[in-house]
């Protein structure tokens, strides 16, 4: 069943709900442009952050280091003869660290790369959905640090924002553009500096197709978002279906023409 909205459900702006939209949303996205990706001489991989707390309570881009080693509960004994060992300086002091489990807990963000498709690809553009947690969550900070690397890089730019909640610094820069609840920034990067483009996308409207910059005198990859959203929808509420009639529209409220027009929706479904 399709979403009764025409563009972006606010709905989908409840958790849990929002943070599995966001997973489907960004592997639709990158699935439905790599065909023609692919004929521009590109790839598409989507990739992760992985924020964290350290011991110190700093919150901490931590990379990917699950992939790259695991821990395992049994112990692993060295079978080695003790040839060459050396004998090592005790430490003066030790401190043990505990950990809060809540604080240790990982967040992971997924988000694309378009890279050229040679052996050594460089990075051609980045496509970032922001979600709670980077927009107005404890992660929100670290994930600033991100952009502000992403707008001083060489690589094009395209940040979409289909979130209600939160501050979005990317739409101080277009103080002449009616304030809407959804958003899309892009930084096209050229020889000087950047050209910034900005999307509102009103609660009635359909989600649009928008061209990501790439490098090397290609055309604009075009990303269909309404196509992305709607398999991501089906994914994320195929077996948990959204009861429109009794379930609030989460937080913030709805402008008072906006929250009239979604109560006429609502009220059309069986």
């Amino acid at each position: 069943m399709p979403s009764p909205f025409p563009g972006m459900d606010p709905f989908l702006e409840s958790q849990p709900r929002g943070e599995i939209f966001h997973g489907w949303f960004i592997h639709k996205l990158a699935e439905l442009a790599l065909p023609k990706a692919a004929l521009l001489g590109c790839w598409i991989d989507v990739e992760r952050d992985v924020y964290g707390v350290d011991p110190s309570g700093e919150l901490v881009l931590i990379g990917e280091a699950d992939d790259v080693f695991s821990i395992s509960s049994a112990e692993t004994r060295w079978s080695g003869n003790g040839a060459g060992v050396v004998t090592l300086a005790a430490p003066r002091s030790v401190r043990e660290v505990v950990v809060d489990p809540e604080e240790s807990r990982q967040h992971r963000q997924h988000f694309l790369v378009v890279r050229e498709n040679q052996k050594w690809p460089r990075v051609l553009a980045v496509v970032e959905l922001l979600s709670p947690a980077n927009k107005i969550g404890k992660y929100a900070r670290t994930y600033g640090a991100k952009r502000a690397k992403m707008l001083a890089s060489l690589s094009h730019f395209m940040e979409i924002d289909l979130l209600r909640n939160g501050h979005n610094p990317s739409r101080d820069h277009f103080s002449d553009m009616p304030s809407t609840p959804y958003f899309v920034f892009v930084a096209r990067k050229t020889t000087a500096g950047r050209n910034e483009e900005g999307y509102p996308i009103r609660i009635q409207d359909r989600l649009p197709t928008i061209g990501l910059p790439l490098w090397g005198n290609r055309p604009d990859l075009p990303l269909d978002l309404a196509q992305a959203f709607q398999a991501a929808y089906d994914l994320t509420t195929g077996g948990r279906p959204i009861d429109y009639k009794t379930e609030p529209i989460p937080e913030p409220p709805l402008a008072a023409d906006d929250a009239a027009w979604a109560a006429g929706i609502i009220s059309t479904l069986a």
